[in-house]
Formats: structure tokens, C-alpha cells, sequence
């Protein structure tokens, strides 16, 4: 079920009045409970094969705790890769071809319901990260109940953030209701229904004719719909992570942040410090740092940051272009350092701020067809329209404001203002943003949108 969708307010009201109404022992069982049937509304044939992934990396993870030989560690990584690989590349790619004739294979189109597992590339990082830490001695325990809710947990399941186990395990049977969290959890929610609904969606309304058929628009809008489409990927992204934040914080849990204002950075490692951050400090600390990190060479450190951020590319999507996509940002990343060294935002004056932010508005945005078009033909025919002089366009009054509005969330977001500057106005300011939230939603009469990174 969606976040954006009546099933899922529903589903969350029956969660909250059961789980704390009944008594502390007994609410680790109703989220388990809860986050078994959200998942398994999607599809029990889902359901089954996660379970089972979810009991073969416990095995292992008591296997590496028990015996402490690496063996374990290398089959239980193997075996979740195998499993990521098999279902969003191989047999993907298979029923592509099998399709299009190219091949005939029996049993393909009969698995077409297990073409790619909700969630998969997320669960696959939580439980590839669960097994190094505990080959690296991180905790000495696993309970198979705290790993189940730690993985199954129903607000981050689909689409992240990529949580580690010390981001949870020390709230689990210590969640408490205080106003303080029903507050930002109420905000967060009202932030991410605003962003994905009120805004991403809308964004999609007017850039979808531009990528559904280029030569049809203006050179002008051609420009602008990749802007559009960036903003609509952060409105889209950052709405879910904020309603998943937000029911988090409503159950007494805080799960990590994975947006602060991407596109207010001066520089490409301030934007993968902002941009989808637990991908990042997953990717740091589980891929970049066992290559050396920054104890290598230049020409060391620009072959790993291309490497891994092809592979992050590669992890969003199964085709090339996603794996071009994530190239071209290590290459971005490996020249800012080639060129500026390590680059920090206290350090830069304000000239050096403007040139930095007008760099990576204009990086991201040229190579950001790349995340939404899945062949060079396509990119090519894209870019190819962007002399036309057609009389469509796009940029009319509405779409102006969309922009603005999109730019004013990067602003709260890089003030905090949901944790600090708005927590003494919020017995007033949670009411007021209910009410006018709920008549935009009445108004616009919107369909249910799925999210954009649910594919991945």
C-alpha cells in the first residue's frame, strides 16, 4: 500500500490505536504483525521469499558470532548479492528477452510475478551491512526478533533509509509516546504528503509530455524539464523518507534523515552528503573505505570514487544508463578533487559559494536524463529537441511556483526548522497545516502516484 493512499491511513490508524493500547512487552509482536501484513498486501509470494532471505542471513550472522570464521561472512554477502542480481538483472534481462523473441524459455514468463521483489535493493544493503558488522565484533547477540522488526520495520521497508542496526536496536522496547515525537512525526508526515503530492506529482504533470515526446516542446522547456525532473526525483524521494520518518516517529522511533537540502550544496561531495545520505554512508563505509579511502593515491582515490559511484548508479536501476548516471558522478566528484582538493563550506568565500552551487545545479541537472530515460537513443532524441522550436512549452505560471516551492522546502530543511525552529509553534502550527493540507489534497483531486524509487 501506498503511503499517499486512504489504505495506508487506515492501516496506520488500526497500527497506532492497537500498539499503544496494549502493553509495552507486547508491541515489538504488533509491528512485526503490522509490518508482515503491509508487506504481504503487496504480495504473499513477496512475503515468502523475504522471510526467507531474512532466516538464511540470521543463520549466517549466529554462524560468523559463533564461530568467528570469515567463510560465513563471504557466503551470507554472496548469497544476498546472488539474490539482488538474479531477480534485478538476470531475470529481468531474460523476460526482456524472451519478450521481444529473441529467446524462448519456458519458465521465465511464469516468474514474471517475482521480476523484482519490493524493496530488494534496500534489504539487501541492511542485511549485507548487518553481516559485516557482525564479522567486525559490532554487537555479539542477535535476537531473531530484534533482526526481524529491524528488517521487516514497516515505515522504512520499501524504499528506505538504508538503517543499520545501532540506528535501532536501542529503541526497540523503549518507544515512548511524548508529544515531542506525535509533533515532528505529524510535521514530517504533512512535509512528505506536500512534497510527493503536491508538488513531485504536479512536476509530473507537466514534464511528462516533455520526456514522452521532446520534439513536440521548445528548446526552453526541453532545459527546464530536466531541472523539473530533478526537483520532482527530491520532492518524490525526500516525501516518502519524511512520511516514513514521521510514522516512525508517531510509533516512538527515529530513523535516520536521508535528505538536508541536496540542492542548496557548492559542491558534489557536500550534495552526497545530502543527497539520499544513508546510500551514501552505506557506500562509504561498506564499498569506499574498504578500497583504501583516503589513505591512497590521487589517481587511486579517482579510480574507487568513479568504481563505487558507478556500482551506486548501477544500485538504483538494471539498465546502462543508471550505471552511466552514477559514472558520470564519480567522474564529477574525481575532477572536483583533482581540480580544488577537498573542498569544504566554511573554508569557501562567497564567490567560491555561488561558482559551486552554480556547478552542481548544472552537472546534476545535464545528466539527470540519464535516471529517467533508459537508452542513449532516448537521451540523444531528448537532448536533439532541445534546438526545437515548438510552440508547446511548459514554463507557465503554476510550474514557476512548483519550483519556488520545491527550493523553499531545501531552505527548511537546511535550517532544521522541523527539530528546532518551528518545535514552539507547533501546538498551533500542526492544525493549521492539517487543514490546509487536506483542502490542497480535495482540491487537486489528485490520482495515487507510486513512488519513484519503489522500482528499486
Amino acid at each position: 500500500m501506498l503511503f499517499n493512499s486512504v489504505d495506508y491511513l487506515f492501516f496506520f490508524i488500526a497500527c497506532y490505536s492497537i500498539y499503544w493500547i496494549a502493553p509495552g512487552k507486547f508491541r515489538k509482536y504488533i509491528l512485526i504483525f503490522f509490518s508482515l501484513v503491509f508487506y504481504g498486501y503487496w504480495s504473499l509470494s513477496f512475503l515468502s521469499h523475504f522471510l526467507l532471505f531474512i532466516l538464511i542471513t540470521h543463520f549466517f550472522v549466529l554462524a560468523i558470532l559463533k564461530t568467528k570464521k570469515k567463510i560465513f561472512l563471504i557466503l551470507g554477502v554472496v548469497i544476498n548479492l546472488l539474490n539482488l542480481c538474479f531477480f534485478k538483472y538476470i531475470l529481468t534481462y531474460l523476460q526482456f528477452l524472451s519478450k521481444e523473441g529473441e529467446i524462448s524459455i519456458p519458465f521465465i514468463q511464469s516468474l514474471s510475478e517475482f521480476a523484482l521483489p519490493l524493496a530488494i535493493s534496500f534489504y539487501t544493503f541492511q542485511m549485507i551491512a548487518y553481516l559485516v558488522d557482525a564479522w567486525h565484533g559490532k554487537f555479539n547477540e542477535s535476537p531473531f526478533l530484534n533482526f526481524l522488526l529491524f528488517i521487516l520495520f514497516f515505515p522504512q521497508l520499501i524504499a528506505g533509509p538504508i538503517m543499520r542496526h545501532d540506528d535501532f536496536y536501542e529503541q526497540i522496547d523503549r518507544a515512548k509516546l511524548n508529544w515531542d515525537f506525535v509533533h515532528r512525526g505529524i510535521l514530517h508526515i504533512l512535509s512528505g504528503i506536500i512534497k510527493k503530492v503536491l508538488i513531485a506529482d504536479q512536476i509530473a504533470k507537466s514534464i511528462n509530455p516533455v520526456f514522452a515526446d521532446p520534439s513536440g516542446f521548445d528548446g526552453l522547456s526541453i532545459l527546464l524539464s530536466t531541472v523539473a525532473f530533478s526537483l520532482q526525483v527530491y520532492g518524490d524521494f525526500s516525501g516518502y523518507t519524511d512520511i516514513a520518518r514521521g510514522s516512525a516517529f508517531l510509533l516512538g522511533y527515529e530513523i535516520p534523515e536521508n535528505f538536508r537540502s541536496p540542492f542548496l550544496s557548492v559542491s558534489f561531495s557536500e550534495f552526497w552528503s545530502r543527497w539520499h545520505i544513508t546510500l551514501s554512508t552505506w557506500i562509504r563505509d561498506y564499498l569506499y573505505i574498504p578500497l583504501g579511502g583516503n589513505r591512497v593515491s590521487e589517481s587511486r582515490f579517482m579510480f574507487n570514487t568513479i568504481t563505487v559511484m558507478a556500482l551506486a548508479g548501477l544500485w538504483h536501476g538494471n539498465t546502462y544508463t543508471f550505471f552511466i548516471w552514477g559514472f558520470l558522478h564519480g567522474v564529477f566528484l574525481a575532477i572536483e578533487r583533482f581540480a580544488f582538493g577537498k573542498l569544504s563550506r566554511k573554508e569557501m568565500n562567497i564567490k567560491q559559494k555561488i561558482f559551486g552551487f552554480i556547478y552542481v545545479f548544472i552537472g546534476f541537472n545535464l545528466i539527470s536524463p540519464f535516471f529517467r530515460l533508459d537508452s542513449l537513443k532516448g537521451i540523444y532524441a531528448f537532448w536533439s529537441a532541445s534546438t526545437s522550436t515548438a510552440k508547446n512549452f511548459i514554463y507557465k505560471p503554476d510550474f514557476w511556483f512548483l519550483i519556488f516551492a520545491c527550493y523553499l522546502f531545501q531552505f527548511v530543511e537546511y535550517k532544521n526548522y522541523f527539530k528546532e525552529k518551528l518545535q514552539p509553534y507547533t501546538n498551533w502550527l500542526v492544525p493549521i497545516f492539517t487543514i490546509l493540507v487536506f483542502f490542497a489534497l480535495v482540491k487537486i483531486e489528485n490520482p495515487v502516484e507510486t513512488f519513484i524509487y519503489f522500482q528499486f
